[in-house]
């Protein structure tokens, strides 16, 4: 299981800098032809607006297994031994709870808004919501993963 998150992490990470790196260069050339032309083309703030949805949402997996998401850390620190492994229990169960919650919506949602087109590029909106679950559902992995570790007894949160 480990083998196969850091995997994922490692392909969600370089699909998130690509996601980024395209959103920049979108951008950039937006503003470069509204500067010099008087006008930008008609799907470059909603490709990157789209960009940013999938960056977001791929890079939910890689920031929850490099422990870079909030947490509150001042429960963390009151409390010690079996309280704080039960609240870590109580924490991973919420989070797997939500998470199972937004890739079912998701999946519900892509199937609302795939009879519905984007303005400008006209591809079907399903296809910006396919983000939605497939980041949600690598994070739920994550969670699971978690929640066993704190149950054999690791220390991770």
């Amino acid at each position: 299981m480990k083998k196969l998150l850091g995997l994922m992490e490692k392909f969600f990470a370089a699909a998130s800098m690509i996601g980024i790196g395209l959103m920049l260069a979108i951008i950039f050339m937006q503003v470069i032809t509204r500067y010099f032309f008087g006008h930008s083309p008609s799907y470059s703030e909603e490709l990157s607006r789209y960009l940013f949805v999938w960056v977001v949402f791929l890079s939910l997996p890689v920031v929850s297994r490099q422990g870079g998401h909030m947490v509150v850390g001042l429960l963390l620190e009151r409390f010690e031994g079996a309280r704080l492994r039960r609240l870590k229990i109580a924490g991973g169960l919420c989070s797997i709870a939500f998470l199972t919650i937004m890739v079912y919506q998701g999946i519900r949602m892509i199937k609302l808004a795939s009879w519905q087109t984007s303005p400008a590029m006209e591809i079907p909106m399903s296809y910006v919501y396919v983000a939605i679950p497939l980041g949600c559902a690598a994070m739920l992995l994550v969670a699971l993963d978690e929640l066993v570790d704190v149950l054999r007894g690791g220390t991770q949160p």
